[in-house]
């Protein structure tokens, strides 16, 4: 597995979602002050308050990404991992885990990879466990054949 290439896809996906945040923070600054000197009185008031909402919640989004690049930005990509630990790659019967962050399906050398965060229940049943561990998710049990 080429860790380096999937970290690296990992983190130009999540400046990619900040990026586009950054913009949508821009739009909805300049929308409240095109409010200002284009209405009067109650519009104005309820425009304003409509688009502070909106610059807040997007604020919050932004607060949350960069967060999670904080956690990338720890991830030693060329570590070997011998057990399930944030930057490790997790090979199951079924299914390949990435644990970093939740960015969700990467396809690298025609095999799908799914980027998972350690707070996810997914995360959280793996952490730790090593080659012929078994997960247990509710129901399904998966056994670990490789970690990378």
């Amino acid at each position: 597995m080429d860790k380096i290439n999937l970290y690296t896809q990992c983190v130009q996906k999540l400046q990619e979602q900040i990026n586009d945040i950054k913009d949508a923070i821009l739009k909805v600054q300049e929308s409240i002050e095109g409010e200002q000197g284009s209405t009067a009185g109650n519009k104005f008031e309820t425009a304003r308050a409509m688009g502070q909402g909106e610059l807040d919640r997007l604020n919050g989004q932004l607060f949350k990404l960069n967060l999670e690049m904080n956690i990338l930005q720890q991830i030693d990509a060329v570590k070997p991992c011998k057990s399930a630990q944030l930057g490790a790659i997790i090979n199951t019967e079924k299914k390949s885990i990435y644990l970093c962050v939740g960015l969700g399906k990467f396809e690298l050398n025609k095999a799908i990879i799914y980027a998972i965060s350690i707070q996810s229940p997914l995360g959280q049943a793996v952490i730790g466990k090593g080659v012929g561990d078994e997960i247990i998710l509710g129901e399904t049990v998966e056994k670990i054949l490789s970690i990378h």
